[in-house]
């Protein structure tokens, strides 16, 4: 169960899972795991898109909300359905099969900052925005793994993984963007709408979309003299998109497609704790999202080609690893900035970077988990020239974070650990494709968090407190030069999380 009261006014959230699962074994060497995940979540209330006022961001109070519980509440439900069997031939060669079954729904009304009209007479416009939208999904995977030799220092291990799915999604939304409604005036909102008056405008026709992939992946991993490991492998996917919608044109209502992506690598074992490695990767992915304009998208495609190094100190206990990547997409879908629920697609987006990561034991009582990561993403090619150069929305140049725990471990504090933890977010444009100012970008930021646990045999309990020094942060927001305001999220302030952990099973040594 997670419920969570938020830092804005009528800000509240609840969330709670049910997660059985029962395993059953035939044999040493089959078996089989049933399993069933429900979850259900409320929120009730909002903050985003908070206004600038006169361009200086956190202008309003900390606590302010755009919308109230009575008048803003979203509900998710998600049942997850999984039949899994396992079965081991012998040492060399396994068989795992699985079915599942997704099935869930999201909606209800929400109101938001309406981006494209700017704050007057001390007066922010909203809108409402409605949409209820029902997924489900059934996907069927198999795969056999296994391992031989072709003479004496030549190992392959092989993989061939067909798989299916059957996915369909039925939507229905509306909103009043535009329509200079439901004003709040900011010295002193007040936050009652008739709850006729939010019902009241027209709800479009249900959108359908149904996905049919079908893939077979193949790769087989071959490791020569115990030094050189060359990867090769590959995808074909023959997907059917069916969007039977009356905006969609008709030559793309229902599109094949026959996509091979293939996938190589090559890695050298310098010794058993540092390795060096080398891989290419493409990528195809059919792109399923709601747009404003009610426009189909693209299907997504690129490549990824990546190099770096693995090490292992202190006999395994602490892993690092080091990259540096070039990746290409086309056709990328990011969150629509200025329209809640919607999506927006770029032309070909490049990210050059360097990828740093540390985790494990520095010692019996002291683990480290650290990471740096420096990306410059931008538009390479689009339609429209104005976007080429713009940064990738979101995407910070610079971020890191580390977190380090010390856990005692004698005496009568034996089980108590304490935490500290720092992240930092680099530079992010707020500049959205529908207003690409090259010149926007949201202030960095650090933040500072701290834990204290305890833990013993089947028991633990740990407290959380993140930003601990409450520094005023953008978790996401945008330049609107409609409005020439910035719209944006505030994170949250020095905030605290309690948890307990109680694990029945026992545990053979």
């Amino acid at each position: 169960i997670h419920d969570q009261q938020r830092a804005f006014q009528f800000g509240k959230a609840l969330r709670y899972f049910v997660c059985p699962a029962i395993r059953y074994d035939f044999t040493k060497n089959t078996s089989v795991t049933a399993e069933y995940n429900y979850m259900w979540a409320r929120t009730m209330g909002n903050n985003d898109g908070l206004p600038s006022i006169s361009g200086k961001l956190f202008a309003l109070p900390r606590n302010f909300a755009v919308a109230d519980a009575k008048t803003d509440t979203l509900i998710a439900a998600d049942n997850y359905y999984r039949i899994q069997l396992k079965h081991n031939f012998n040492n060399n060669w396994h068989l795992n099969v699985q079915l599942a079954y997704v099935n869930g729904k999201w909606g209800g009304y929400q109101i938001s900052t309406d981006p494209d009209i700017p704050v007057s007479n001390d007066t922010l416009y909203r809108y409402v925005y409605f949409n209820h939208s029902h997924p489900y999904s059934w996907v069927v995977q198999c795969s056999v793994d296994g391992n031989f030799f072709t003479g004496k220092k030549i190992e392959h291990k092989i993989l061939i993984a067909p798989d299916y799915s059957n996915w369909r999604e039925t939507d229905q939304t509306g909103d009043t963007q535009g329509e200079k409604k439901y004003g709040l005036y900011l010295p002193r909102p007040d936050y009652y709408i008739r709850p006729d008056s939010l019902r009241n405008f027209n709800i479009g026709d249900t959108d359908r979309v149904k996905y049919d992939p079908i893939a077979l992946y193949l790769q087989d991993n071959i490791k020569i003299a115990g030094k050189l490991i060359v990867t090769l492998a590959g995808r074909f996917t023959h997907a059917s998109l069916d969007i039977p919608n009356s905006f969609v044109p008709d030559y793309q209502k229902k599109t094949n497609y026959n996509v091979f992506t293939p996938r190589a690598g090559l890695t050298w074992l310098f010794s058993d704790d540092i390795s060096g490695y080398a891989l290419y990767d493409q990528c195809f992915l059919v792109a399923i999202g709601r747009n404003f304009e009610n426009k189909p998208f693209k299907p997504i495609t690129g490549y990824n080609i990546e190099t770096g190094m693995k090490s292992y100190f202190f006999s395994k206990k602490l892993g690092l690893n080091f990259s540096v990547f070039h990746i290409v997409k086309n056709n990328v879908i990011t969150s629509d900035p200025l329209h809640v629920g919607y999506y927006i697609q770029t032309g070909q987006v490049i990210s050059n970077g360097v990828d740093f990561d540390l985790t494990g034991n520095i010692t019996t009582a002291l683990t480290v988990n650290a990471n740096y990561e420096y990306a410059d993403a931008e538009i390479i090619k689009d339609n429209d020239a104005n976007l080429v150069g713009l940064k990738n929305f979101g995407t910070p140049d610079h971020s890191g974070n580390l977190w380090m725990k010390y856990k005692l471990q004698q005496g009568k504090l034996k089980g108590v650990s304490f935490a500290m933890g720092y992240q930092y977010m680099g530079k992010r444009s707020g500049a959205s494709t529908d207003n690409p100012d090259k010149t926007k970008f949201l202030p960095t930021y650090n933040l500072l968090d701290a834990a204290l646990s305890y833990s013993k045999e089947k028991f633990s309990i740990s407290l959380n407190a993140y930003n601990i020094t409450t520094i005023n942060y953008v978790t996401i927001g945008s330049f609107s030069t409609n409005a020439n305001e910035w719209r944006y999220t505030p994170g949250e302030p020095i905030n605290f999380r309690l948890s307990f952990q109680v694990n029945l099973l026992s545990h053979k040594k």
